[in-house]
């Protein structure tokens, strides 16, 4: 009973959530149809609509996504390898907490925009720069969210790891990364979001391709429905990169999900 229960629950969630979009599209259309010599600069969902399948019948929209997707996956999977390794051994050691704590928070609370400059002077206009740039908009969320979670791990579970002989990698393996997962999922949630926006604006700062590159070309023509259609695309990943994760929670951490519904 209590897993059909949840599967209602979000039945319903999805059904609202649909609605809403209905209605917001719905009172956008009606807004553009009636806004005259402005609509052009409003852009009604079906002229976003027209443009997107044009981006999408030129090749324009898969050429600069693949380029867009190559950096944001490359920066996000080293950010998260490093956030990980990072955020445990701050979490489980006082000394390294004491000593990195002052700079991890310095560097989280740092616009990643203030720093473009500085890794395009570093690693030049090619990928390097916006991959570096998207790692360090990935990191330091990881980082943050996985040294809380490893921070509060119940030190029984690990006194009784170390009883049994186990070693520290077992610890962090079997005791600490599983107890800190939801908290490392948070972080991932998170650290996308930021990856996402950081690339969108590197390539808009400086790249010759990219959809970041296709945003500034279009905004410099005035073309509304052109920038409304990309931010969709880009709108549209970002959901299903969060939903994805929450499916690998799923899957990795189930009894977290069963408490939240």
């Amino acid at each position: 009973m209590g897993g059909v229960d949840a599967s209602v629950r979000r039945h319903r969630r999805a059904m609202v959530g649909a609605a809403a979009v209905g209605l917001v599209l719905s009172a956008w259309q009606i807004a553009g149809s009636q806004a005259g010599q402005t609509a052009e600069l409003l852009a009604s969902p079906a002229a976003v609509g027209r443009a997107l399948v044009a981006l999408a019948a030129s090749g324009d929209l898969v050429r600069h996504g693949l380029v867009t997707l190559r950096e944001l996956a490359a920066g996000l999977s080293l950010a998260i390898v490093a956030g990980i390794g990072l955020g445990v051994a701050l979490g489980r050691s006082r000394v390294l907490r004491g000593l990195l704590d002052p700079v991890v928070m310095a560097f989280h609370v740092t616009p990643r925009v203030a720093l473009l400059p500085l890794l395009v002077l570093w690693f030049g206009v090619g990928m390097s720069s916006k991959v570096a740039a998207v790692f360090l908009g990935a990191l330091f969320p990881i980082v943050v969210n996985t040294q809380a979670g490893a921070q509060h791990v119940d030190s029984l579970w690990v006194r009784a790891t170390e009883a049994f002989g186990g070693r520290p990698l077992d610890i962090v393996a079997k005791v600490v990364i599983p107890a800190a997962l939801p908290a490392i999922m948070a972080g991932l949630r998170l650290a996308l979001g930021r990856a996402v926006v950081t690339v969108i604006v590197a390539e808009m700062y400086v790249s010759l391709a990219g959809v970041g590159q296709l945003l500034q070309t279009f905004s410099y023509a005035g073309r509304t429905a052109e920038l409304l259609a990309l931010t969709t695309v880009v709108a549209g990943c970002g959901s299903a990169g969060v939903a994805l994760l929450h499916r690998l929670e799923t899957r990795l951490a189930p009894w977290r999900v069963n408490l939240e519904t």
